[in-house]
């Protein structure tokens, strides 16, 4: 699971350094498109900067067309790298802003365990002296208890109270055994405490 992050980070960061040569063929993965009625329409995705691919997927389909569609056109899409598949779901019931879009957006799932866990990015203007500057912000996302849960590096720690039935989880978060970026790793092992317990 983190290495699927950082292979979508890793990805991503040599696309902003190389992303000038040989754009035709190298920024195009192999994969598809999920209508609406969950019909597969395989396609060829374009792997661009995640807050755009957020908001828009744009692909090449069957028959050689450009096209793109928005959040509330499709249920999702996926593509296939060296780090293996991503799935991206199209989802308007979370709201990490002030200023939501009622269409939704394009969420990367992580996991499809009991818990299932998304990656989001957001952005937020930061003060660097006398400028600012548009930083991006990284967040975790699971729904749990009928609520959806948001993480951020700032937070994550805060995890911890939700998972309060698997103490050994609680005291290696608390006591800096896991970093922000393992946050895959926490859920994870929260999940596989839960259904050991249930066997």
């Amino acid at each position: 699971m983190r290495s699927s992050v950082f292979t979508l980070i890793l990805v991503l960061s040599c696309m902003l350094v190389f992303g000038n040569t040989d754009k035709k063929d190298k920024r195009y993965f192999p994969g598809g498109i999920i209508s609406l009625n969950n019909d597969t329409i395989q396609a060829s995705i374009l792997l661009e900067n995640i807050t755009k691919m957020q908001n828009e997927v744009k692909f090449i389909d069957a028959g050689g067309k450009k096209k793109s569609f928005k959040p509330p056109m499709i249920n999702g899409f996926f593509l296939e790298t060296e780090g293996g598949k991503m799935i991206f779901e199209s989802r308007n019931d979370i709201n990490l802003s002030a200023f939501p879009s009622r269409k939704g957006n394009f969420y990367y799932r992580i996991s499809n365990d009991v818990i299932p866990l998304y990656y989001y990015v957001t952005t937020r203007m930061e003060n660097t002296g006398i400028e600012s500057e548009m930083v991006e912000v990284k967040n975790y996302l699971f729904r749990m208890n009928l609520r959806w849960h948001l993480f951020t590096k700032e937070n994550y720690k805060d995890c911890a109270k939700l998972f309060e039935d698997n103490r050994a989880l609680v005291r290696d978060i608390e006591n800096d055994q896991y970093e922000f970026d393992q946050f895959p790793e926490i859920i994870h092992r929260y999940v596989v405490s839960m259904q050991s317990q249930n066997n």
